[in-house]
Parts: C-alpha cells; structure tokens; sequence
C-alpha cells in the first residue's frame, strides 16, 4: 500500500500544532493512559512558532498524511543544525527529528513510518552526518526498524 506523504507548509500550523500537543501526551509507560495536557496560550505560540519556522524551507521541514482537507492524520516535523566539519565528515548538519505523531484514529497505517522516511531522506539529501530523536516508548520498535539505535553516548541538561 502506498502512502500519500506531502512536504507540509505554513498554512498547516494549526494542524501541526494540534499534532505537537497530542505527541506530548504519549503516556511515560506504553500502553497506559495518555497524560493529561492542559490548554493554554502555549498552544496558540506554537501554532505561531511553526507558521514562521515552516517560512524557512531551507533548515526546517515537517512532512504529513493528509486525512481531508485542512485535516493531517499523522506528520514529522525536524530541523537541520549546523555542525563544523570534522576528520570523518565535512557533512553541514545534524538532523533533529522533534515531533513525530499520528491521530489514534489513523494508527496502525503505516503514517509515521511514511512521514519519518520522507523527513529522514530529506534530512540526508541535504547533507546530514547524524539524525536523533528522542523517542517514546510506543515509537521505539519503529524508530529501530528505520535504523536508530540508543548506543550514543550523548548527555544533556535543561537550560535554565
């Protein structure tokens, strides 16, 4: 079965934001009840945010299924960061993959793998040495099939 993946644009914030605030609410444990999320202004400055970052289409993509006009049914939205060029690659970027998410009524499709795919093969068609993620524990078993492994030793803190 073929999935129909479109490059997402502007006027798909809203929709985009809605996804955002549902992959924030995958449960800490799988197959648990999803965590509350309260409504706020955050939502409308997210919406905002991804309306001017799609703007940039040079270091910012986000790829979705469409279920029916003005209506996404699953999306993966990454940046490209800058890196220096090192002894093993002069690759410009590292690729973040910041939200992955499908609509419960449209799981089990294959969405997300066809979303994260185009996003990754932009990602390395634009010169990525490395593509992360942080995944939850429902996406774990996809993100390991497409060849993402948990063996880097990479620490981070919050910034304050």
């Amino acid at each position: 079965m073929s999935v129909l993946v479109r490059r997402a644009v502007a006027a798909d914030a809203r929709e985009l934001a809605r996804m955002r605030r549902l992959s924030l609410t995958c449960p800490k444990e799988p197959w648990t009840r999803p965590r509350d999320l309260p409504d706020g202004p955050w939502v409308e400055e997210c919406r905002e945010a991804l309306a001017a970052m799609l703007g940039d289409r040079d270091t910012v993509a986000a790829f979705v299924v469409d279920t029916a006009p003005d209506r996404v049914a699953a999306c993966a939205l990454g940046f490209l960061l800058p890196r220096l060029p090192g002894p093993d690659s002069s690759k410009p970027f590292n690729g973040d993959i910041s939200t992955v998410a499908t609509d419960p009524a449209f799981r089990g499709r294959g969405y997300a793998r066809a979303v994260v795919t185009a996003l990754m093969d932009w990602m390395t068609v634009r010169g990525c040495k490395r593509i992360s993620l942080t995944a939850s524990s429902e996406g774990e078993p996809l993100y390991a099939s497409l060849g993402f492994t948990t063996d880097e030793p990479r620490m981070s803190r919050p910034a304050e």
